[in-house]
Protein backbone atom coordinates (compact mmCIF):
# COMPACT_ATOMS: atom_id res chain seq x y z
CA UNK A 1 0.00 0.00 0.00
CA UNK A 2 1.41 3.46 -0.72
CA UNK A 3 2.17 5.31 2.45
CA UNK A 4 0.29 9.10 1.85
CA UNK A 5 1.39 10.36 5.00
CA UNK A 6 5.25 9.71 4.19
CA UNK A 7 5.30 10.85 0.64
CA UNK A 8 3.84 14.32 2.13
CA UNK A 9 6.36 14.44 4.75
CA UNK A 10 8.97 13.70 1.94
CA UNK A 11 7.53 16.65 0.03
CA UNK A 12 7.45 18.88 2.97
CA UNK A 13 10.44 18.37 3.84
CA UNK A 14 12.10 18.52 0.26
CA UNK A 15 10.24 22.33 0.63
CA UNK A 16 11.41 23.05 3.77
CA UNK A 17 14.80 22.36 3.26
CA UNK A 18 14.62 24.91 0.03
CA UNK A 19 13.13 27.57 1.47
CA UNK A 20 15.72 27.08 4.69
CA UNK A 21 18.95 27.42 2.46
CA UNK A 22 17.76 30.64 0.39
CA UNK A 23 19.88 32.99 1.48
CA UNK A 24 19.84 36.89 0.73
CA UNK A 25 23.11 38.86 -0.01
CA UNK A 26 23.09 42.72 -0.55
CA UNK A 27 25.93 44.13 -2.53
CA UNK A 28 27.24 47.45 -3.14
CA UNK A 29 29.66 49.50 -5.49
CA UNK A 30 30.86 52.71 -5.98
CA UNK A 31 30.09 54.46 -8.66
CA UNK A 32 33.22 55.68 -10.90
CA UNK A 33 35.45 54.99 -7.63
CA UNK A 34 38.69 55.01 -10.36
CA UNK A 35 37.77 59.09 -10.63
CA UNK A 36 36.71 60.42 -7.35
CA UNK A 37 38.89 63.23 -7.16
CA UNK A 38 39.35 62.49 -3.35
CA UNK A 39 39.48 58.65 -3.33
CA UNK A 40 40.71 58.48 0.49
CA UNK A 41 38.23 60.59 1.84
CA UNK A 42 35.62 58.68 0.35
CA UNK A 43 36.90 55.80 1.81
CA UNK A 44 37.52 57.26 5.05
CA UNK A 45 33.24 57.94 4.80
CA UNK A 46 32.69 54.48 3.33
CA UNK A 47 34.42 53.21 6.10
CA UNK A 48 31.87 54.97 8.69
CA UNK A 49 29.14 54.44 6.83
CA UNK A 50 29.98 50.89 7.01
CA UNK A 51 30.13 50.76 10.97
CA UNK A 52 27.31 53.02 11.63
CA UNK A 53 24.59 50.68 9.74
CA UNK A 54 26.28 47.78 11.17
CA UNK A 55 25.51 49.08 14.54
CA UNK A 56 22.45 50.15 13.80
CA UNK A 57 21.17 47.08 12.28
CA UNK A 58 23.35 44.39 13.70
CA UNK A 59 20.23 42.06 15.00
CA UNK A 60 19.33 41.77 11.16
CA UNK A 61 22.38 41.14 9.61
CA UNK A 62 24.22 37.70 9.53
CA UNK A 63 27.37 38.41 8.63
CA UNK A 64 27.39 42.29 8.63
CA UNK A 65 28.50 44.98 6.40
CA UNK A 66 32.25 45.14 5.45
CA UNK A 67 34.69 46.33 2.75
CA UNK A 68 35.66 44.02 -0.19
CA UNK A 69 37.97 45.25 -3.11
CA UNK A 70 38.38 48.15 -1.69
CA UNK A 71 35.58 50.29 -3.24
CA UNK A 72 32.66 47.57 -2.28
CA UNK A 73 30.68 46.31 0.27
CA UNK A 74 29.05 42.73 1.04
CA UNK A 75 26.54 41.54 3.75
CA UNK A 76 24.49 38.68 4.39
CA UNK A 77 21.47 39.18 5.22
CA UNK A 78 19.60 37.48 8.46
CA UNK A 79 16.07 39.63 7.99
CA UNK A 80 16.16 40.34 4.09
CA UNK A 81 13.50 43.76 4.97
CA UNK A 82 16.62 45.32 6.61
CA UNK A 83 18.08 45.81 2.75
CA UNK A 84 16.10 48.86 2.54
CA UNK A 85 17.71 50.12 5.52
CA UNK A 86 21.18 49.44 4.65
CA UNK A 87 20.81 50.82 1.12
CA UNK A 88 19.56 54.22 2.21
CA UNK A 89 21.77 54.82 5.05
CA UNK A 90 24.45 53.70 3.70
CA UNK A 91 23.69 55.81 0.17
CA UNK A 92 22.91 58.72 2.19
CA UNK A 93 25.72 58.93 4.17
CA UNK A 94 28.12 59.04 0.83
CA UNK A 95 26.09 61.62 -1.41
CA UNK A 96 26.89 62.96 -3.58
CA UNK A 97 28.93 59.91 -4.46
CA UNK A 98 26.63 57.64 -6.01
CA UNK A 99 26.29 53.90 -5.17
CA UNK A 100 24.82 51.14 -7.16
CA UNK A 101 23.04 47.98 -5.74
CA UNK A 102 22.37 44.05 -6.14
CA UNK A 103 20.34 41.83 -4.12
CA UNK A 104 20.78 38.46 -4.30
CA UNK A 105 18.52 35.25 -3.24
CA UNK A 106 19.95 31.96 -3.49
CA UNK A 107 22.32 28.58 -1.52
CA UNK A 108 24.69 29.61 0.51
CA UNK A 109 27.71 26.75 -0.79
CA UNK A 110 30.32 27.44 2.41
CA UNK A 111 29.80 27.12 6.02
CA UNK A 112 28.19 30.11 7.57
CA UNK A 113 30.80 32.64 8.67
CA UNK A 114 30.30 36.15 10.47
CA UNK A 115 33.06 37.16 7.53
CA UNK A 116 31.45 37.57 4.52
CA UNK A 117 34.41 37.17 2.74
CA UNK A 118 34.41 33.61 3.49
CA UNK A 119 31.41 32.76 2.02
CA UNK A 120 30.07 31.69 -1.44
CA UNK A 121 26.88 30.46 -3.26
CA UNK A 122 24.41 31.07 -5.73
CA UNK A 123 23.63 33.90 -3.43
CA UNK A 124 26.80 35.81 -3.62
CA UNK A 125 26.79 34.85 -7.72
CA UNK A 126 23.12 36.53 -7.90
CA UNK A 127 24.23 39.51 -6.05
CA UNK A 128 26.97 40.64 -8.24
CA UNK A 129 25.07 40.22 -11.55
CA UNK A 130 22.09 42.49 -9.83
CA UNK A 131 24.99 45.05 -8.83
CA UNK A 132 26.54 44.88 -12.02
CA UNK A 133 22.97 45.09 -13.94
CA UNK A 134 22.54 48.10 -11.60
CA UNK A 135 25.49 49.91 -12.42
CA UNK A 136 25.12 49.36 -16.07
CA UNK A 137 21.13 50.48 -16.46
CA UNK A 138 22.02 53.74 -14.24
CA UNK A 139 19.63 51.80 -11.83
CA UNK A 140 20.03 52.52 -7.45
CA UNK A 141 19.25 48.59 -7.08
CA UNK A 142 18.51 45.20 -9.09
CA UNK A 143 17.75 42.18 -7.51
CA UNK A 144 17.97 38.84 -8.61
CA UNK A 145 16.74 34.98 -7.36
CA UNK A 146 13.71 36.21 -6.37
CA UNK A 147 10.84 34.77 -8.42
CA UNK A 148 11.00 36.17 -11.85
CA UNK A 149 8.10 38.97 -10.75
CA UNK A 150 9.65 39.47 -7.41
CA UNK A 151 12.45 40.41 -9.13
CA UNK A 152 10.82 43.43 -11.66
CA UNK A 153 8.92 44.56 -8.62
CA UNK A 154 11.99 44.98 -6.77
CA UNK A 155 14.01 46.23 -8.95
CA UNK A 156 11.46 48.67 -10.15
CA UNK A 157 10.35 50.33 -6.89
CA UNK A 158 14.30 50.90 -6.29
CA UNK A 159 14.50 52.21 -9.65
CA UNK A 160 11.93 54.80 -8.70
CA UNK A 161 13.27 55.28 -5.26
CA UNK A 162 16.91 56.10 -7.16
CA UNK A 163 15.07 58.78 -9.58
CA UNK A 164 13.03 60.17 -7.04
CA UNK A 165 16.26 60.89 -4.57
CA UNK A 166 18.31 61.59 -8.04
CA UNK A 167 15.80 64.64 -8.37
CA UNK A 168 16.32 66.26 -4.70
CA UNK A 169 18.33 69.95 -4.07
CA UNK A 170 20.72 69.28 -1.26
CA UNK A 171 18.06 71.42 1.08
CA UNK A 172 15.64 68.52 0.40
CA UNK A 173 18.10 65.96 1.24
CA UNK A 174 18.53 67.47 4.33
CA UNK A 175 15.06 67.41 5.47
CA UNK A 176 14.38 64.46 4.03
CA UNK A 177 16.96 62.80 5.98
CA UNK A 178 15.97 64.62 9.36
CA UNK A 179 12.77 64.06 9.28
CA UNK A 180 13.44 60.21 9.39
CA UNK A 181 13.30 60.08 13.14
CA UNK A 182 12.10 63.78 13.86
CA UNK A 183 8.67 65.68 13.51
CA UNK A 184 8.47 68.80 10.63
CA UNK A 185 8.57 70.93 13.79
CA UNK A 186 12.05 69.71 14.89
CA UNK A 187 12.97 69.68 11.56
CA UNK A 188 12.55 73.27 11.55
CA UNK A 189 13.46 74.39 14.86
CA UNK A 190 17.15 72.38 13.32
CA UNK A 191 17.50 74.16 10.47
CA UNK A 192 15.90 77.43 12.07
CA UNK A 193 12.71 77.55 9.18
CA UNK A 194 9.68 78.01 10.01
CA UNK A 195 7.07 74.26 9.46
CA UNK A 196 5.37 75.68 6.13
CA UNK A 197 8.84 76.01 4.56
CA UNK A 198 9.62 72.41 5.73
CA UNK A 199 6.16 70.83 5.13
CA UNK A 200 6.62 72.56 1.27
CA UNK A 201 10.55 71.35 0.93
CA UNK A 202 9.29 67.93 2.26
CA UNK A 203 6.35 67.77 -0.36
CA UNK A 204 8.49 69.11 -3.90
CA UNK A 205 10.96 65.75 -2.73
CA UNK A 206 7.95 63.86 -2.75
CA UNK A 207 8.77 62.05 0.97
CA UNK A 208 5.69 60.83 1.08
CA UNK A 209 6.11 58.63 -1.76
CA UNK A 210 9.06 57.69 -1.43
CA UNK A 211 8.11 56.29 2.57
CA UNK A 212 5.24 54.11 0.78
CA UNK A 213 7.84 53.21 -2.00
CA UNK A 214 10.36 51.99 0.53
CA UNK A 215 7.63 50.61 3.04
CA UNK A 216 6.34 48.38 0.11
CA UNK A 217 9.88 47.06 -0.36
CA UNK A 218 10.26 46.33 3.16
CA UNK A 219 6.75 44.16 2.88
CA UNK A 220 7.52 42.45 0.05
CA UNK A 221 11.53 41.51 1.52
CA UNK A 222 9.76 40.63 4.56
CA UNK A 223 7.67 37.50 3.59
CA UNK A 224 10.44 36.30 2.23
CA UNK A 225 11.92 36.10 5.90
CA UNK A 226 8.56 34.94 7.23
CA UNK A 227 8.40 31.72 4.54
CA UNK A 228 11.89 30.82 6.23
CA UNK A 229 10.48 31.30 9.20
CA UNK A 230 7.46 28.91 8.48
CA UNK A 231 9.39 26.49 6.94
CA UNK A 232 11.39 26.31 10.18
CA UNK A 233 7.96 25.77 12.33
CA UNK A 234 6.43 23.57 9.90
CA UNK A 235 10.13 21.32 9.99
CA UNK A 236 9.32 21.12 13.80
CA UNK A 237 5.97 19.97 13.61
CA UNK A 238 6.57 17.47 11.05
CA UNK A 239 9.47 15.79 13.23
CA UNK A 240 7.65 15.68 16.67
CA UNK A 241 4.74 13.51 14.69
Amino acid sequence: MYDYAHSNRTCMFRYMEEAMSERMVLIGDLVGSRSLPDRAEVQRRLVAAVEAANAERAEALAAPLALTAGDQVQALLADPSAAVDLVTRVSDALRPVGLAWGLGRGPLTTDPSPDVSAMDGPCFHRAREAVEDAAREGAWLAARGFSDVDDRVLSGLFRLLGVVRAGWTDTQFDYVRASRDRTQREVAAMFERDETTVSRTLSRAHVRDLLEGEEAARALLAAYREGREAAGRARETVTAT
